[in-house]
């Protein structure tokens, strides 16, 4: 079955993958988390992750629940040009991994993010995607795969040193990349540079 040929072919000649970090640079930052107690289903912990911007007008930051965590906790996160900003929690999902963060806008110099658009109706298996983000802390890490699974079973946490919480009803992509910690919260993008899907575990 062929999905979204039409479409692939029109991107391809718009985009190149060499140029998908310099377009969506400014729009992914690394995040840094402490959490000062345990709660709920989070130990206390520091912790670095990754996040997207979905809406600059508001500055809104997409990333995981596992990363934001439900308890008491400070987060800021990291641009590409080194600037910091305070995040404050706005919203985690009670049930699946996806969190946001908000920041303010008016405190951002030298960079210009734009919202990174979700598209997940584009994912189909064999599809080839980058996972950019702060894998292994080096905050803009360009990682490359396909798409090779649709319907997978959420992660276990539970034997996690710093989690005991788990995605439910629902299910997972699974992709053929190389992404490793700090990953947690980095967009999924085809070559449009549209998210497809949202790292995790």
């Amino acid at each position: 079955m062929t999905v979204f040929s039409d479409k692939a072919s029109d991107a391809a000649k718009e985009y190149s993958w060499n140029t998908l970090q310099d377009r969506l640079r400014d729009s992914i930052v690394s995040t840094n988390s402490s959490v000062a107690v345990s709660f709920d289903t989070t130990s206390s912990i520091v912790k670095n992750a990754t996040g997207f911007v979905v809406d600059a007008e508001k500055g809104i930051i997409l990333s995981n629940r596992h990363v934001m965590s439900a308890g008491p906790s400070f987060h800021k996160a990291t641009f590409f040009n080194n600037q910091e900003v305070f995040l404050q929690p706005f919203y985690y999902d009670p049930e699946h991994d996806f969190a946001f963060f908000r920041y303010n806008p008016a405190e951002l110099k030298g960079v210009t993010p734009r919202a990174i658009r979700l598209a997940p109706e584009k994912a189909r298996s064999g599809l080839e995607i980058r996972v950019i983000g702060n894998n292994s802390r080096e905050k803009m890490s360009v990682h490359q795969g396909e798409l090779s699974q649709l319907d997978r079973n959420v992660p276990e946490y539970r034997d996690s040193h710093y989690e005991s919480y788990n995605d439910m009803n629902t299910f997972y992509y699974q992709a053929s990349t190389s992404s490793k910690e700090g990953s947690s919260g980095s967009p999924v993008v085809d070559i449009a540079g549209d998210a497809v899907a949202i790292n995790s575990g």
